[in-house]
């Protein structure tokens, strides 16, 4: 698979992967801010959550945003939610795959092997954020009586998939600037030889 990737991938599928994944990622934002005003994307239980949040807090937050709020989360922000890991996902393997190409200026030199671990995370991060949103959608169905299993095994899925964005998106930051800095390096040691 690497091999197909590193002789066809082009910058636009860079650019193009990125961009989606981003557009996708602000309009769920815009959405989600235009129907719940008072929801925080970066507060447990709904949006990244980094830890633990108690069946509670679950229920809590679904009292809190009512009946219209508990049907956008059903009838939108998850089915739009079945879309942003899949981007994101061939957006980072693309990202990797475009920083570590070898021969390329702007390769970060790693080994095969290492290629296909660090490609392992953002397949762990879809994963668990496929799991999660199903988890959810229980939840939502069970509500106001959700089990304290399911409401734990949405927390753990949600602290997962946040953990695993966040060391994804700090890979491919990692790489695209190690990439530019042996880009310009070597650009450097070419101008020094003329």
């Amino acid at each position: 698979m690497l091999s197909v990737l590193d002789r066809h991938l082009r910058a636009w599928h860079f650019w193009v992967t990125n961009a989606l994944a981003v557009a996708w990622f602000a309009s769920m934002s815009y959405a989600t801010q235009t129907a719940l005003p008072g929801m925080k994307l970066f507060r447990c239980p709904i949006g990244l959550c980094l830890g633990y949040y108690s069946p509670v807090e679950l229920n809590a937050t679904l009292t809190k945003i009512g009946k219209n709020g508990r049907e956008f989360l059903t009838d939108t922000l998850l089915p739009l939610d079945m879309v942003l890991p899949a981007l994101l996902l061939v957006a980072l393997t693309v990202t990797y795959v475009w920083f570590s190409r070898p021969h390329s200026p702007l390769a970060v030199p790693l080994s095969r092997g290492a290629r296909y671990a660090l490609l392992c995370v953002p397949l762990l991060y879809c994963a668990a954020d496929y799991a999660e949103n199903w988890t959810l959608v229980e939840a939502l169905q069970a509500y106001p009586n959700i089990p304290y299993r399911l409401a734990r095994r949405a927390s753990v899925l949600t602290a997962a998939k946040s953990q695993l964005i966040v060391a994804a998106l700090g890979i491919a930051v990692a790489l695209a600037i190690a990439g530019w800095g042996l880009a310009h390096h070597w650009r450097d040691g070419w101008r020094a030889r003329r």
